[in-house]
């Protein structure tokens, strides 16, 4: 269903790896209502044995009880941080383990007598997790860009945070769509552009991935769960008939059914679209 790879995600990653040596830490931003499949593992390949800063973004959007499995795994990876980078507490909770991070790098410098610079930090994720959100909360106190570091173009600057910098380029990890369902869970959380998929091929990927986590959704609002594509579109006519969406002449306005549908999906609350898998 979803076909999407941008180039410039694939250039991206290849040189992450070439500027891998530069960065003292990773920090990873996921949506928490994705705690898999927005994160794609081939990253461990570049980061190797480096430190890692995971930040589970939108967590007002996701069901935390759910969420709790996958972060035991990860934490045995990194250190994790829970949030949503809109509220307040945000800035605290990243500063905090950043701080943490960069007291750890200065006990092995100090035990070597070498002096201790600010962490390095670059910024990764699929797209609309929460980089720039996170990068800007960060900068907005007492900050100052400083110039180009060696290894990284003129064009790429660094925020000075005190005890560590954020690259404010973000790198881009490119998605791993495997298959139509991790393609629906990506689109439904904004990290695929909705204009970059076919409207009906869309509706029937999400209509699908609702009815299998969450159909009570569908149920709240006199549709049947299915994943039968003519069903589908059957209860896209009665949608739009239950919520009067009308054309001037009188016919259903399924188009309009629809984008209302999909905006309903993507601002469910309390959800994971993920299942824990212990082995995996």
């Amino acid at each position: 269903m979803i076909h999407w790879f941008p180039g410039h995600m694939a250039k991206q990653f290849r040189l992450l790896q070439e500027k891998q040596k530069l960065f003292d830490l990773f920090i990873v931003v996921m949506d928490a209502r994705l705690p898999k499949s927005s994160f794609n593992e081939e990253i461990f390949k570049i980061i190797n044995n480096k430190p890692i800063l995971f930040v589970f973004n939108k967590a007002d959007k996701a069901n935390l009880v759910k969420l709790k499995s996958f972060i035991s795994k990860y934490e045995k990876r990194g250190q994790v941080v829970i949030t949503n980078l809109k509220n307040k507490d945000g800035y605290k909770k990243i500063n905090t383990a950043l701080n943490n991070e960069y007291q750890k790098f200065k006990l092995k410098n100090d035990a070597k007598g070498k002096l201790t610079p600010a962490l390095k930090c670059v910024v990764l994720g699929v797209p609309n997790v929460g980089k720039s959100t996170l990068i800007n909360t960060m900068s907005k106190t007492k900050s100052t860009k400083v110039g180009a570091i060696a290894g990284i173009t003129r064009s790429e600057q660094w925020i000075n945070c005190k005890n560590y910098m954020l690259l404010d380029t973000p790198g881009l990890l490119m998605p791993k769509i495997e298959s139509d369902e991790v393609g629906a869970k990506l689109a439904i959380v904004g990290s695929i552009r909705q204009e970059a998929i076919d409207l009906n091929e869309l509706i029937v990927a999400l209509y699908c991935l609702i009815s299998k986590y969450y159909p009570e959704k569908l149920v709240e609002i006199n549709l049947k769960p299915t994943k039968n594509e003519e069903e589908i579109f059957d209860n896209l006519s009665e949608y739009a008939r239950l919520n009067n969406l009308l054309l001037k002449n009188g016919v259903l306005d399924i188009k309009k059914g629809i984008n209302q549908l999909i905006n309903y999906f993507k601002n469910l609350d309390n959800v994971i679209f993920d299942i824990y898998e212990e082995n995996k």
